[in-house]
């Protein structure tokens, strides 16, 4: 995505959150400076001209897998961040979308048996990026919500949610199927534990960012909030 369509938003959620640009960009040349080459090209491989599931970390997530997981075996599996435990009980994703926020030996675990990690820096994860990415030296690619730069990507996006769903049009989804995606009510417990308010602002902001997806053209179907009839 260009930084000139994305900035708008980004200003617009720091303003929101009450987030530090100048804290994004210290944990982006962080995690820029631990990263191995990107191969951003074998990742599109994988996702390119085929149909994708985005596993969300909402309340639905583990009923959604039982209800979805048979529909949407044979696509791309993307799991955001937390979610990554529960869908580990079904299959090895194909990719997690993450910060760090969640059960981060799942991931490990995960990423050893195959799995690629597309890893976002922001103000608050910098310990954790300097404890995961150098165990890491393939099969990663790094993100962040500033202006892009080095080995960094900017897809787009903001919470590993949508985030996901970003990176999956970025790199040619033919389709996008949201599972677990919710972005109202409860707070799934695969979400962490963070402060909640904050929580269900970013949640909100989600759900936002991806009506935007729909309208650049993203073709998304949502599993679990499907349209009213």
């Amino acid at each position: 995505m260009r930084w000139e369509v994305w900035e708008p938003w980004y200003a617009e959620i720091c303003k929101r959150l009450g987030l530090n640009p100048s804290a994004d960009l210290e944990a982006a040349r962080v995690l820029n400076d631990l990263l191995p080459q990107p191969e951003l090209e074998k990742l599109m491989e994988i996702v390119e001209n085929r149909e994708c599931a985005v596993f969300g970390a909402g309340p639905s997530l583990e009923e959604a897998l039982s209800k979805f997981g048979e529909k949407v075996q044979g696509k791309v599996w993307i799991a955001a961040d937390g979610a990554t435990s529960a869908v580990l009980k079904y299959r090895l994703p194909d990719v997690i979308v993450t910060d760090l926020d969640g059960k981060i030996e799942d991931q490990l675990k995960a990423w050893s048996l195959g799995s690629w990690l597309v890893v976002h820096a922001h103000g608050d994860n910098l310990p954790q990026l300097k404890k995961v990415i150098p165990k890491i030296h393939s099969r990663v690619i790094g993100t962040t919500q500033v202006r892009p730069f080095g080995k960094l990507f900017n897809f787009g996006g903001f919470t590993d949610g949508d985030r996901s769903a970003f990176l999956a049009y970025a790199l040619g989804a033919r389709a996008i199927y949201l599972v677990g995606m919710d972005w109202q009510g409860e707070i799934g417990k695969y979400s962490g534990k963070k402060d909640p308010a904050k929580k269900r602002a970013k949640l909100q902001i989600c759900g936002e960012l991806l009506e935007w997806l729909k309208q650049l053209g993203a073709n998304l179907i949502d599993l679990t909030n499907p349209p009213e009839s």
